[in-house]
């Protein structure tokens, strides 16, 4: 494995590291490993958006439209007595 020192890092990044490093239970070394390999796995498995067009692709999506039209006739109402 890779090792990596960050110099020159600004205060309120650092600070922002800490904080968010806190809120997820990690120490900031953990924290930017976390990020970095959450930022790797998403630029090449394309992203939960992408997953989920791919995994949707034979149901009539195609790209954020749905190949069907819309009823445009008004639904009966809930019952919820």
């Amino acid at each position: 494995m890779g090792n990596m020192t960050i110099r020159n890092l600004p205060d309120e990044v650092h600070d922002h590291l800490r904080e968010q490093a806190t809120s997820n239970m990690r120490s900031i070394e953990a924290e930017v490993r976390a990020i970095l390999v959450n930022s790797y796995v998403a630029k090449h498995t394309g992203g939960f958006g992408q997953q989920l067009r791919a995994h949707f692709k034979d149901m009539g999506v195609i790209g954020d439209e749905l190949t069907f039209d819309r009823s445009k006739e008004p639904g009966e109402a809930a019952d919820f007595s």
